[in-house]
């Protein structure tokens, strides 16, 4: 008894981006970036005595934007790729040339705009130390998340490619359900070793030594079988063809194919003649291939 048809994608590349909208948009990081450098700056500003606070100081918006800016070319075009040493060499030849001119735009903003030019090197300098300390902080957490988001969609279409692959199976494998008794049992095609007829039903032998009964025809049953693995080895009879070993002669003449569980099917002649001539090429002489001829040799000996 075979399953009803499986339904499945069949094609892994419509798997769905499950990456974070933040991973998605280098835009989103960098704005993000901006309200956290900008959140930082100004604590830390609030906690120095010997200036005024001023929460929205020009200069503080002016350069953290500009940095906010440098952030986002770092990142730009970066969320699909692979996270290694060729994604920080390319972040390093946006960064470092960034800082250089983060570094001029601020000492210009206080020559021209603010009009100081005391420890104007100095006091640009330790800024952009510490900007520095924000923007390595910045790209270091984008990396991380970046990274762990690769490694966890990596997974999930290993276990999607996996599952359509089990549904594919599935659809081609389908399988036996079978009655043994008062069981009923699934044998998988790929794990039917032969087949026979037993009036209105056919009994499925499993490799593994499992049988039962399903209520069909050996025609019909032949007809759901991949016909490159499976053949008739007589009327009432199908085989793997892998798993055929030999056959042998009963002493009324009947022969069985010999399979590869120990289990014995039967066999016509028309077979026995074709898997005799496929054998003899590599045995020599039918008599190596027939366990009645070699007794009947030894037989005539002995008298």
């Amino acid at each position: 008894m075979k399953l009803p048809d499986a339904h499945f994608p069949t094609d892994p590349q419509d798997l769905p981006d499950r990456r974070p909208g933040l991973l998605r948009s280098a835009g989103a990081a960098a704005l993000l970036f901006c309200l956290s450098t900008f959140a930082i700056s100004a604590f830390r500003a609030s906690l120095n005595p010997d200036e005024v606070f001023d929460l929205y100081h020009p200069k503080r918006i002016v350069l953290i934007a500009a940095g906010a800016l440098v952030f986002w070319l770092a990142i730009r075009g970066r969320a699909g790729a692979r996270p290694g040493l060729p994604m920080l060499r390319r972040m390093a030849l946006v960064g470092l040339p960034g800082l250089a001119v983060l570094f001029v735009l601020a000492m210009a903003f206080d020559i021209w705009v603010m009009h100081e030019t005391a420890n104007l090197a100095a006091r640009n300098l330790r800024w952009i130390l510490l900007w520095s300390g924000y923007f390595g902080t910045g790209l270091a957490a984008w990396l991380a998340l970046s990274y762990g988001t690769a490694l966890a969609e990596a997974e999930q279409q290993a276990v999607d490619r996996l599952a359509i692959g089990e549904a594919q199976d599935g659809a081609l494998d389908q399988g036996f359900w079978v009655k043994t008794g008062r069981q009923t049992l699934h044998i998988a095609q790929g794990d039917v070793e032969w087949i026979e007829a037993e009036g209105n039903y056919v009994r499925i032998h499993a490799a593994n030594g499992a049988n039962g009964l399903v209520r069909s025809t050996l025609a019909a049953i032949e007809s759901q079988l991949e016909a490159d693995q499976f053949m008739r080895t007589h009327r009432s009879a199908l085989c793997r063809r892998s798993a055929i070993r030999g056959y042998r002669r009963k002493p009324s003449g009947a022969l069985l194919a010999l399979l590869a569980s120990g289990a014995e099917a039967p066999m016509g002649r028309r077979f026995a003649r074709e898997l005799t001539g496929q054998m003899r090429s590599l045995a020599g002489d039918e008599s190596d291939l027939d366990d009645t001829v070699s007794r009947r040799t030894d037989n005539a000996q002995a008298a």
